[in-house]
């Protein structure tokens, strides 16, 4: 999920509009500055000439940094921003180093400074457009994700500290102390000097993709609360302007689907998004038999030759000398019992490879159908009748409402509908439908299949 091409837009008029305003405030103090010749009225008119370099480099920016991903920027351009910020912080570092040699000149050869009454009013003025300026930057920084607005926020309240200490030397020069002007104008330097480190730091850490602080723990937390996720392994992230992009590794159930795995995929995806807004990520799942039993380890040995939907009725029986494994394998109907018994070597040396402590591997093979049967709904009252009472006699079955009889090209197949109390376990209805088969299976020697559908009694 990355920042809407709507916001982008709002973040570049703002940062526009902020242009404006800063030439504006840069005019204003670099005439008062040359009126009275105040090194520190004039090293803050270049902070705010500064200011309006930076507006336009975060205009820029932040205009670039909407273009979408393309084959050569495969994760956006989102970093143009955190350049923008990085060459915001040095221009401040560069233009304070020749205010503060002009400070210390001034300090030195105790220069005169004049400071008229409206020197004070214009700079007063300019400090409350700047405080306004500053948390109008700053929210939308907020709201848009924006470093690069985020940095001229920061640059704007470095604005007014330097401001105030500007007042601070132009009221200490009306009172006869003209050396106040030269130490304001060294603190306006040490608070943009200060401003620039912090912008410029930051930017550095995105641009070596330093992670954030915390970030990482909030991905991976939210990537192990998504269903079906064993174990979140290595997570890395990194920035690019307000975009987060993570790669993260993580362990599923070896024996899901491809589809599960997929949809689990999905789910981390829209886990990290909402965890973090601006948020994409990239999944790498890996199987996992973590907390796996006999059943499951024996579907994920199957799996593995390619047999795992042709294996059923898995049953595992402890026994002093070992666990006895007995399962039904399905193969197709024209395999040859030596081609048939190979493939039931072949899966029983899978099976003892991944499962200690076996015994005994017995392996009932059955043919499967490769396709659909044709067949036709008969009425034969002969054999539903006789079903039906057959159905009735094996508790808890209580009534058999329905048989339906399809007749195909191998003989019948039964389907019957029957009812139990609905406190009775699966156990026993099972139990039951399996004497059914049996006694309808010795009734009819025709019929090739019996399907029992149990529901609760009354419903």
């Amino acid at each position: 999920m990355t920042v809407a091409a709507t916001d982008r837009s709002g973040a570049r008029k703002v940062a526009f509009t902020a242009v404006f305003w800063t030439a504006g405030i840069a005019t204003a103090k670099l005439i008062i500055g040359l009126l009275t010749g105040s090194v520190a009225v004039i090293g803050d008119a270049l902070h705010s000439i500064l200011d309006v370099v930076a507006a336009l480099l975060t205009f820029g920016a932040v205009r670039l940094a909407a273009k979408p991903a393309d084959s050569n920027h495969p994760f956006g351009h989102g970093r143009a921003e955190n350049l923008a910020a990085l060459g915001e912080a040095m221009i401040m570092f560069f233009v304070g180093a020749g205010v503060g040699a002009e400070a210390i000149h001034k300090l030195v050869t105790h220069a005169p400074v004049h400071a008229p009454v409206y020197s004070l009013v214009v700079m007063a003025l300019a400090t409350v457009v700047a405080a306004w300026r500053a948390q109008t930057l700053r929210n939308a920084a907020a709201r848009f994700a924006s470093p690069a607005l985020e940095a001229d926020a920061t640059n704007i309240t470095a604005d007014i500290f330097e401001s105030l200490a500007v007042i601070g030397g132009l009221g200490a020069a009306r009172l006869g102390f003209p050396q106040g002007d030269p130490i304001a104008a060294i603190l306006v330097v040490g608070t943009m000097w200060a401003m620039a480190a912090r912008i410029g730091l930051q930017a550095v850490h995105v641009l070596m993709d330093r992670a954030p602080e915390d970030l990482a723990d909030r991905l991976t937390n939210a990537a192990a609360g998504v269903a079906g996720v064993i174990d979140v392994g290595h997570l890395r992230v990194r920035r690019s302007g307000a975009d987060v992009h993570a790669e993260v590794i993580v362990s599923v159930g070896r024996t899901s689907s491809v589809e599960r795995s997929h949809e689990i995929t999905e789910a981390i995806e829209a886990a990290i998004a909402d965890a973090v807004p601006g948020a994409t990520a990239t999944v790498h799942v890996e199987p996992s038999g973590t907390g796996e039993d006999i059943v499951a380890r024996t579907f994920a040995a199957a799996n593995r030759i390619g047999m795992a939907d042709q294996v059923h009725n898995v049953l595992a029986i402890a026994h002093p000398e070992g666990i006895w494994l007995m399962l039904h394998a399905k193969v197709p109907p024209s395999t040859s019992l030596r081609a048939a018994h190979a493939i039931t070597d072949h899966l029983e040396a899978e099976l003892r490879r991944e499962i200690d402590g076996l015994a005994r591997v017995e392996i009932h093979l059955e043919p499967h159908e490769l396709q659909a049967l044709r067949g036709t709904r008969v009425e034969r009252e002969d054999v539903t009748a006789v079903v039906r009472a057959i159905a009735e006699r094996h508790p808890p079955i209580t009534r058999c409402h329905e048989v339906a009889v399809s007749e195909a090209e191998d003989g019948l197949h039964l389907v019957l509908h029957c009812e139990a109390p609905p406190d009775r376990s699966i156990a026993a209805v099972h139990d039951a439908s399996l004497a059914v088969e049996s006694d309808v299976h010795e009734a009819f020697p025709d019929v090739r299949t019996v399907t029992v559908h149990f529901e609760p009694e009354g419903s």
